[in-house]
């Protein structure tokens, strides 16, 4: 980590966790530190993303017992990892936030623009934002609440049935409403 408290770059974060293989890899010569120094990278920085353990047994095809060693033997790299990875998903959801700002005040005197932009768009992209950040820094996803902003299925035909009077009474012709179930 960088003197003045900041966050680690990813060089650092990099060169961490390549001696923090080497300073296990050291101790037992046996271990997939050894002999397999990527195959241990790999765990280490899939674990770091927020990666389960079973899944990361599957993905990289080792037993349970190891993976858990790898977790607990490089705990502090995988600590810095996550840490450089919720600066990152931060400042992405900062500079994002920043950009709708901005997109929104360009609009803001554009009636034209304003009808066409269906706001739901940005509302998704700052959700997306702030699910990255919550899972770098550990809070992971949680239950997922739909929410429908759109319009009924009945405030649909309310308003098919005003769009066929208005042409009813331009054309001056009369139709049958047509069924939509």
């Amino acid at each position: 980590m960088n003197d003045d408290d900041e966050l680690p770059t990813l060089k650092q974060v990099q060169k961490s966790v390549a001696k923090s293989i080497r300073t296990v890899g050291g101790l037992h010569n046996s271990r997939m530190e050894v002999t397999d120094p990527d195959k241990a990278r790999g765990i280490i920085e899939y674990i770091a993303m927020g990666g389960k353990l079973n899944d990361a047994a599957k993905k990289f095809d080792v037993d349970l017992k190891t993976i858990y060693r790898v977790h607990q033997d490089h705990r502090e790299v995988i600590g810095m990892f996550r840490e450089y990875n919720a600066g990152e998903a931060f400042l992405l959801k900062q500079r994002t936030q920043a950009m709708m700002h901005k997109k929104m005040d360009m609009m803001e005197n554009d009636e034209e623009q304003i009808k066409k932009t269906n706001l739901r768009d940005f509302a998704q992209a700052a959700s997306m934002m702030n699910e990255g950040y919550q899972n770098a820094i550990g809070e992971g996803a949680k239950a997922a609440v739909t929410i429908n902003v759109g319009p009924t299925f009945e405030d649909v035909q309310r308003h098919l049935e005003e769009i066929r009077a208005k042409v009813r009474l331009a054309k001056n012709v009369t139709e049958t409403p047509i069924d939509l179930c």
